[in-house]
């Protein structure tokens, strides 16, 4: 039979180790939210939404989290009651815990790495197909370009490829002439930097058809979307990962404590010693 001073130390480090489940619980939680209500994850769901996306992740660390924070309640209930049936309930959906983040570092590792093709396509897709066209995505490609200081895909040029840029008469007629050709185009006002917004107050972007698109370059954000967006969606899915890397290990410590406190109640040991 275990030590009385061993059979103390494993209910103190079960008691503390569901103390951190429900503190993890609430953490976790909080930064599924975080994610969920982040504007850039919603904008990024928005441009595509029939795509596999980073909100997956977040909505699993949500559920999670939640999960986690009745799990660390329950757990300390079990040990403070010396219950065996509540210690075996717990390590039960502690497995099950562990494996839904497990699923959740896989699933966001995997999209880690589509994740540029991802961005790239989703916004291919959207200024060429529903930009101008469509108000919801209209908006939510200024605000990206807006909130990154970017314009088009790679770069500004990727709106001359578009049919809104030279859905214009004068552009039109400067193509037929053979004057520029693709060089001539109109960009969304959110491309404008502050030097353009300065000099052009009320329609800097869309007027910029009399000439070719390059001789404006000092009024524009001339780099592409792209890289910056990448950059912060895999701020978000490392966080995943990471987070749930390091609850599952200390999932496992969990597990082991919790199975060796049901053999310490089944044996006795703490009816045991609470009639000593």
């Amino acid at each position: 039979m275990p030590s009385t001073g061993c059979i103390n130390f494993i209910r103190s480090a079960t008691c503390l180790l569901n103390l951190f489940f429900w503190l993890a619980g609430v953490g976790t939680l909080c930064i599924g939210l975080l994610m969920l209500l982040d504007p850039i994850v919603n904008d990024l769901w928005a441009i595509n939404n029939e795509s596999f996306t980073i909100t997956t992740s977040a909505y699993m660390l949500t559920f999670v989290g939640a999960i986690m924070t009745i799990l660390g309640f329950c757990g300390l209930c079990g040990v403070w009651r010396k219950s065996e049936w509540m210690l075996i309930c717990f390590c039960i959906i502690l497995i099950v815990v562990f494996c839904l983040e497990f699923a959740c570092a896989l699933i966001a590792y995997n999209y880690k790495e589509k994740l540029e093709k991802y961005v790239g396509d989703s916004m291919t897709k959207a200024i060429n197909t529903k930009y101008g066209v469509d108000e919801e995505y209209t908006n939510v490609i200024d605000r990206l370009q807006r909130d990154f200081e970017c314009c088009g895909i790679n770069s500004y040029r990727d709106w001359l490829k578009t049919p809104w840029s030279v859905d214009k008469e004068g552009i039109e007629e400067g193509i037929e002439l053979g004057i520029g050709g693709n060089t001539y185009g109109r960009v969304p006002t959110s491309c404008c930097n502050e030097n353009g917004l300065n000099e052009y107050d009320t329609n800097c972007g869309i007027s910029f058809n009399n000439l070719e698109l390059w001789t404006y370059e000092r009024f524009l954000n001339v780099d592409g979307c792209v890289n910056a967006i990448k950059l912060k969606a895999k701020q978000h899915v490392s966080l995943a990962i990471t987070l749930s890397v390091f609850i599952s290990a200390v999932q496992l410590f969990g597990i082991f404590l919790t199975m060796m406190l049901c053999c310490c109640i089944n044996k006795g040991t703490f009816k045991n010693q609470s009639g000593r």
